[in-house]
C-alpha cells in the first residue's frame, strides 16, 4: 500500500490548529500531526490504494479528528491484479471502495493522481451488483498491516451476504460502497473469534442505519409518530404508520446466538429498531449442541430442544445450547434449523418458476421472484454443510445460487407474433408461455428468446483440513469457489492435521475436481504479502490446479463481477458425479498432499 501526504498538507493542518488555540503546545500539535499521519495507514489493504488527505479547514480540532476518514481520495494500481490473478479474470476484477469524486473536496495538486482516479471513477460510474463477491478482509488468524481479518460479502442487486464478521468488519465497510441496510444474512462459519468478533458492531451499524433511515422521513417525525402511536392505540389505520421493522438472518453453529445475546446484555446494547433472527444448524457430526446423543444427559437435553432452562451434561452447563434468561432481548431471537437426510441444511430453497407463479399477467401480477433486480425479494438457493476443521469446533461451508434469471426477449419478434411489450415480456423471460393480446394463439418462450442464461453459483469453504464429501458435492460447478491458503505446501500433511488449515495447492487441487470456474484464495497467513511471497502462492495453486480454473489471490476491498449467465472460461470441467455419495470422514486417510483418498 502506499500512502501520499505533501508536506504542504502536514503543514497546513499543523498552522490550522495552532491558529485555532494558540494556548495548545507545539508538543501537543506534533502529537495530533502524528496521529493524521498515522490514520492514513486504516483502510488496511494489500498495495493497491493510493491515499492522500486533502487541506482541511475545519474550525474545531475535534471537527479535525472526526472528519479525517471521510476526506479520503482513493485510486486503482494496476500492480495487484499482475500478480494475484491469471490474465482471463482481470476484466471482472474492480475495486469496492468509494472512488474519490465521492470522498474528495477537490483541493489537491497532484494532478496526474487525479487522473488516473478520474479515469475509475468514470470505469465504475455504472457498477452491476447483480453478483458480485466483495472481499472485506482476507487475513488469517490475526489481521495485519496489510490484512483485515475475515469476512466476505455477496452484492446481489440490492441485498448483501456476509459471510464470516470478524473485528474490524464495521470499519471496513465504511471505506466500500456497500450500504448498511442492504446487509439482510449474515453466515458465519464457526465461532474461533477472527470470523466472529465483529458481529455485534455490524448488528448495531446496521440498526443505526435503519433507525437513521427511519428517522429521516417526514411521516416518521417525532410529532407524527406520537400520533402514530395514538392511532395504533385506538385502533386507527393509517398509511403513514411505519412498516414493520426490517429482519436480519444470522446463521451458525450452536452457540451463536447466547454469544451475540452476552456481548449485548454486558455492553449495556440495545436492538430496538431491527428484528435480529439467530438461526442455529443443528444435527451435525461436530455439534456440542442439543441433538447429540453421547449420555442420558444429552437425551433429555435433546427432548426439551435446546431451550427452557435445559443443556445440562451431567454437573456441567452446556454454554452453547443453554438458554439464559438474563440475556434475552425482545427482537433478537433463535431458532434451530435440522440436518437433511443427505447432511446438508437447506437455509432457502424457493420453489421453480412455473405458469402458477404469478397470475398469468392478471391485475395485480408482481416481478417473479427470481428477478434480478428484486432487491430484498431477490429468493435464492442457500445450502450449507460441514467442513472438518479441528475436532470440537463446528465449522460450516456455504454454497448459494441463483434461480435461472431472466432470458433476453427479441421485441420484434414478439410483437410480430402479436405480444405487445408489456408484462407478459417478464413472463415469457423466465420460460413461460403466454396468450397473445387478441387471445387467439400462443406464444412460447423459444420462439422469442434470444439468450438463455444459467444460474450463478458461489460457494465458501472457511477453515479445514478436509472437505466432506456433502460439502463437496454442493460445490461442484461454482462459478466462485472461496477457499482458505492459510499453510504453503511446504509445511506438510502434519501441519494440515493439527492446525486445522489448507494450503494453496490442496485448494487449486479442490477446484480441479470440482469443476469450479474461479478459485478465489483468502485467508492468508501473515508474511503473505509482497510480490514474491503472492507470485509463490499462486504458483502453488497453479500447480494443483493444473490450468483448469482461474485463479486469483484476494486482497482487501477487492470485487469479483459474475457477468449474467456465469463464467465461461472454456477450461473448468463438469464433474458433479465426481464425488462419492457415501460420507467419509477420517483424517487418517490424507494423503501426501492433504487430499482425501476416501
Amino acid at each position: 500500500m502506499r500512502v501520499l501526504i505533501s508536506k504542504r498538507v502536514q503543514n497546513r493542518c499543523c498552522s490550522v490548529l495552532r491558529s485555532n488555540n494558540k494556548k495548545q503546545s507545539l508538543q501537543q500539535c506534533h502529537i495530533r500531526r502524528s496521529f493524521s499521519i498515522a490514520s492514513t495507514s486504516l483502510p488496511s489493504s494489500s498495495a493497491f490504494t493510493t491515499i492522500s488527505y486533502p487541506s482541511i479547514g475545519c474550525a474545531s480540532y475535534y471537527q479535525q479528528y472526526r472528519c479525517y476518514g471521510s476526506k479520503l481520495k482513493v485510486e486503482l494500481d494496476p500492480y495487484p491484479e499482475k500478480v494475484v490473478a491469471t490474465p482471463a479474470i482481470e476484466p471482472y476484477l474492480r475495486t469496492c471502495l468509494r472512488t474519490s469524486l465521492e470522498l474528495d473536496d477537490g483541493n489537491n495538486d497532484n494532478t496526474e493522481n487525479d487522473d488516473r482516479t478520474t479515469n475509475a471513477n468514470e470505469k465504475y460510474k455504472s457498477i452491476d451488483t447483480e453478483f458480485a463477491i466483495t472481499f472485506l478482509g482476507t487475513a488469517g488468524g490475526q489481521s495485519t498491516m496489510h490484512r483485515n481479518g475475515s469476512c466476505t460479502a455477496l452484492r446481489l442487486g440490492g441485498q448483501t451476504f456476509l459471510f464470516d464478521v470478524s473485528e474490524g468488519t464495521s470499519r471496513q465497510l465504511q471505506f466500500t460502497r456497500i450500504s448498511p441496510m442492504s446487509i439482510t444474512k449474515i453466515f458465519i462459519s464457526h465461532l474461533h473469534g477472527d470470523h466472529l468478533f465483529g458481529i455485534v458492531p455490524v448488528i448495531m451499524g446496521i440498526m443505526i442505519s435503519h433507525k437513521v433511515a427511519m428517522q429521516a422521513t417526514p411521516e416518521n417525525s417525532r410529532k407524527q409518530r406520537r400520533k402514530n402511536n395514538w392511532k395504533k392505540k385506538n385502533g386507527i389505520e393509517d398509511s403513514l404508520i411505519p412498516k414493520e421493522k426490517p429482519t436480519l438472518e444470522i446463521y451458525g453453529p450452536p452457540g451463536l446466538y447466547n454469544y451475540i445475546g452476552m456481548v449485548l446484555s454486558l455492553s449495556c446494547s440495545k436492538v430496538n429498531y431491527l428484528n435480529v433472527k439467530v438461526i442455529e444448524l443443528v444435527g451435525g457430526k461436530e455439534e456440542r449442541g442439543p441433538f447429540q446423543q453421547h449420555t442420558a444427559d444429552n437425551n433429555n437435553q435433546r427432548r426439551g430442544g435446546g431451550g427452557g432452562g435445559g443443556g445440562q451434561r451431567g454437573n456441567r452447563r452446556n454454554v452453547f445450547t443453554s438458554h439464559y434468561p438474563e440475556i434475552q432481548a425482545p427482537l433478537v431471537t433463535r431458532q434451530f434449523l435440522q440436518q437433511n437426510d443427505d447432511m446438508t441444511w437447506t437455509i432457502d430453497a424457493p420453489e421453480p418458476i412455473t405458469s402458477t407463479s404469478p397470475s398469468m399477467c392478471k391485475e395485480g401480477f408482481t416481478r417473479l421472484p427470481n428477478d434480478t433486480n428484486l432487491g430484498t425479494d431477490r429468493r435464492l438457493h442457500i445450502k450449507a454443510a460441514e467442513l472438518d476443521h479441528l475436532s470440537g469446533v463446528q465449522t460450516f461451508g456455504y454454497v448459494v445460487e441463483e434461480q435461472p434469471p431472466p432470458g433476453t426477449i427479441d421485441k420484434d419478434k414478439a410483437v410480430a407474433l402479436g405480444v405487445q411489450p408489456s408484462k407478459k415480456y417478464g413472463l415469457l423471460k423466465c420460460g413461460i408461455s403466454v396468450p397473445t393480446d387478441d387471445g387467439t394463439g400462443e406464444v412460447h418462450p423459444s420462439q422469442v428468446l434470444s439468450n438463455v442464461f444459467r444460474p450463478r453459483k458461489f460457494s465458501l469453504l472457511a477453515d479445514h483440513r478436509l472437505v466432506p464429501a456433502p460439502m463437496a458435492k454442493l460445490c461442484a460447478n461454482s462459478d466462485v469457489l472461496v477457499h482458505e491458503a492459510t499453510l504453503s505446501k511446504k509445511h506438510g500433511v502434519n501441519e494440515i492435521k493439527t492446525r486445522g488449515h489448507q494450503n494453496a495447492f490442496n485448494a487449486g487441487a479442490f477446484a480441479k475436481r470440482s469443476g469450479c470456474k474461479l478459485l478465489a484464495l483468502n485467508h492468508f497467513g501473515g508474511l503473505a504479502f509482497g510480490e514474491e511471497m503472492m507470485t509463490e502462492i499462486m504458483s502453488e495453486a497453479r500447480s494443483g490446479n493444473e490450468d483448469t480454473s482461474e485463479i486469483i489471490a484476494s486482497y482487501d476491498f477487492m470485487e469479483v463481477y459474475v457477468p449474467r449467465g456465469g463464467f465461461d472460461f472454456g477450461s473448468a470441467k463438469e464433474s458433479e458425479d465426481s464425488f462419492p455419495t457415501k460420507f467419509t470422514w477420517n483424517i487418517s486417510k490424507l494423503n501426501v498432499n492433504g487430499i482425501s483418498n476416501s
